[in-house]
């Protein structure tokens, strides 16, 4: 490890150690324990849990004992499991050994697992080689985390290298206080293959909220959130691309809200946020008196129905992290760029659509030899069917991998061996325009039979994946890619069910603007419907061409 880069971490934790003196009095002879790359040898920051011969929790020396419930950064504590973060060194009391340790790096290394003992050490000091079995950033591919609140840009830097994690997304908003953060550009604690960049949610709590990255300037009203439901979010849309910024809905399958169909309508969006805050498979908690059949249409299928409709909008994630309950990067997105890794080209890349969303597999897919975000247009005389190849790997265990095409499964496979590898190839008939995605997943229904509440916060028991990375809610293993939209004889992709199901979206926010929406005077009100009726015109469009197709 360069000597400034650690010697930037290891200030990070010294700050941490400042405000705990008393353990730093009580050092003692301390064990000097390194976590290293296990091919180049290097020490790596990581996230650590420690625990001794009586089962009880321990820290590294310099580490508060116990966590401020009101903590908003720093030391991760989840599923009643305490983790810290160490910047490739750390120090234990020779007083507590045997410690049993468990070490984490994001998903592309193994999880470490073994004792601290006397007999181990070497000349006073412990070492525990971490394993990277993938590298996606050899192929162009990097991580990224669009949604995190309350945490210093210095801090993020160090929690984002010890998960692995290239672009860290913090995103001031109305209910914060770090304002003077926002630069316009990226952060100056940034540096190598590890970049933040403050930028903005957008919020209104009917209407939805909005990521807004790569902003040159913030969206006013910054502070306080606006509590009247015009203008509309369409104008906070306009003015963040009008900058180059880049706009997804936030956490959709948690809150879809009032406005997301009219924004996709009028393809004000770059992408949706599918893995964030709740389980992609679950209901809507916010805003469900707006959403038609909603027992029926959780945010995956929600997606699928607006894809199906000839929307092409990318899959993000995000962690919405703003306590020590969450990791950052836990929901992730990988984005493949063109060229060297800039901020400006990761952000180019979503654009496209050159991604896939992940809280542990990691996922590709060609079809026809090109990857998601592609568009391959295609003439139906030539009569050759899609060559489709899918494939996934992974840290933590998932039951299927799938092949979805305009949101059915045409193709799947089981996971095998130590790292869960699966494998799809298949020809599939090209009958019509449609999109093509891969995913994996865990099976939910094991879950649900046992009774986990999906929609609680902060649980102290739930799924297989909290118990190594904290999300807000229970979140069952799973990856997403974007799709790769395949085009036959020139006709676009569309659905005559779907479209009709976003006609009966805008029709019940139309009456929930006409009877509780709050505007300042009529005039706000009559803009804002006849807006909603524009959207639902090009959703009944969209159906008839559906119907006309068959």
């Amino acid at each position: 490890m360069p000597t400034d880069r650690r010697d930037f971490l290891q200030s990070v934790a010294a700050g941490w150690l400042a405000r705990t003196p008393a353990a730093a009095a009580q050092l003692g002879q301390p064990v000097v324990c390194r976590v290293v790359d296990a091919r180049s040898g290097r020490e790596v920051p990581a996230r650590v849990r420690l625990v001794d011969a009586e089962g009880k929790e321990a820290v590294p020396l310099g580490h508060p004992e116990e966590l401020d419930k009101d903590a908003q950064e720093g030391d991760v504590r989840f599923q009643s499991r305490r983790y810290c973060y160490v910047g490739g060194i750390f120090r234990v009391s020779a007083a507590r050994l045997p410690l049993r340790y468990q070490v984490l790096k994001g998903y592309e290394y193994e999880i470490a697992e073994g004792e601290i003992s006397p007999e181990k050490l070497r000349d006073g000091a412990f070492t525990i080689p971490l394993k990277r079995w993938s590298n996606v950033s050899e192929r162009g591919w990097y991580s990224g985390d669009i949604h995190i609140h309350h945490i210093a840009p210095k801090t993020c830097r160090l929690e984002m290298e010890a998960e692995d994690l290239n672009v860290a997304n913090i995103l001031t908003s109305d209910f914060t206080n770090d304002q003077d953060q926002f630069e316009g550009r990226v952060n100056t604690h940034s540096g190598g293959r590890h970049l933040v960049y403050v930028s903005q949610e957008f919020r209104n709590n009917q209407l939805g909220h909005l990521n807004l990255l790569n902003l040159q300037k913030l969206i006013e009203p910054v502070k306080p959130m606006r509590h009247e439901h015009f203008p509309l979010l369409l104008e906070v849309c306009d003015q963040a691309r009008a900058q180059g910024g880049y706009v997804a809905w936030s956490h959709f399958p948690s809150w879809p809200g009032v406005e997301s169909p009219l924004d996709v309508a009028l393809e004000k969006l770059d992408g949706l946020e599918i893995l964030c805050v709740l389980e992609p498979r679950e209901m809507p908690i916010f805003m469900k008196e707006v959403v038609p059949e909603a027992a029926a249409n959780d945010g995956l299928r929600q997606w699928y129905r607006y894809l199906n409709c000839g929307f092409r909008l990318t899959a993000t994630a995000g962690t919405d992290k703003m306590t020590t309950f969450v990791t950052v990067g836990a929901n992730r997105v990988f984005a493949r760029l063109d060229g060297e890794f800039t901020y400006q080209n990761w952000i180019g890349a979503l654009k496209a659509g050159r991604t896939f969303i992940t809280n542990s597999p990691i996922l590709s897919l060609t079809v026809n030899g090109q990857e998601p975000g592609a568009a391959l247009h295609l003439d139906s005389t030539r009569g050759k069917a899609l060559d489709i190849a899918a494939r996934a790997e992974s840290q933590l265990p998932y039951h299927r991998l799938e092949i979805v095409c305009n949101g059915q499964v045409i193709g799947q496979a089981a996971p095998r061996g130590p790292r869960h590898r699966a494998y799809i190839r298949l020809e599939y008939p090209l009958t019509q325009s449609c999109w093509i995605a891969a995913r994996a997943l865990e099976d939910i229904q094991p879950y649900r039979a046992r009774g986990l509440p999906f929609s609680k916060v902060h649980l102290d028991q739930g799924t297989l994946l909290s118990d190594y990375f904290g999300t807000r809610r229970p979140e069952t293993v799973f990856a997403h890619s974007s799709p790769v939209y395949v085009i036959r004889d020139g006709a676009p992709i569309r659905s005559w069910g779907d479209a009709q199901y976003y006609v009966r979206y805008l029709d019940a926010c139309i009456r929930w603007l006409k009877t509780e929406a709050r505007f300042v005077k009529a005039g706000d009100r009559e803009a804002s419907v006849e807006a909603f009726l524009r959207g639902r015109a090009i959703y009944e469009q969209r159906a008839r061409e559906g119907r006309a197709r068959g």
